[in-house]
């Protein structure tokens, strides 16, 4: 609903955690090493696991797992280098892929399900945050680009 009414607003995500009191300064240079691609399959893993193990891998279209460089919570004050990156979950609903919304939390699935993704996710080395879009398509693609 927020980018229908906002137009310069495209993407709406839920960050799971504490709330988040320091503006985000800078990125955290990210290339496509064996050690980033690594991370990114094994969020990808947890997430995917814990969506079937739930039983509701079937009940959803697509939930494509988003890397991006953005490292929360760090003291603008020790002017420490960004050095983490946070994971973006997207879970879909469509017919054609061409329009679609967010598997909403606590209607399509359950909130412990995220939750419980979310936890898991966050424990993987180098993860600042896990983050929830709730974009629906239009205005956002179904995959980040």
């Amino acid at each position: 609903m927020i980018p229908k009414i906002c137009h310069n607003i495209n993407r709406v995500v839920f960050i799971f955690g504490k709330p988040v009191n320091e503006a985000i300064q800078d990125i955290t240079p990210t290339f496509l090493t064996p050690n980033v691609l690594g991370t990114l399959r094994q969020a990808d893993h947890y997430a995917q696991l814990i969506l079937k193990e739930s039983g509701f891998y079937n009940k959803i279209s697509q939930m494509p797992v988003i890397l991006i460089p953005v490292h929360f919570d760090r003291d603008p004050v020790l002017r420490k280098p960004s050095c983490q990156r946070s994971i973006v979950i997207r879970t879909f609903i469509t017919n054609d892929f061409m329009t679609g919304v967010p598997a909403i939390p606590g209607k399509h699935l359950p909130e412990e399900v995220l939750s419980e993704i979310a936890k898991k996710v966050k424990t993987i080395p180098g993860i600042s945050r896990v983050l929830y879009d709730l974009t629906a398509k239009p205005p956002g693609t179904t995959e980040w680009e």
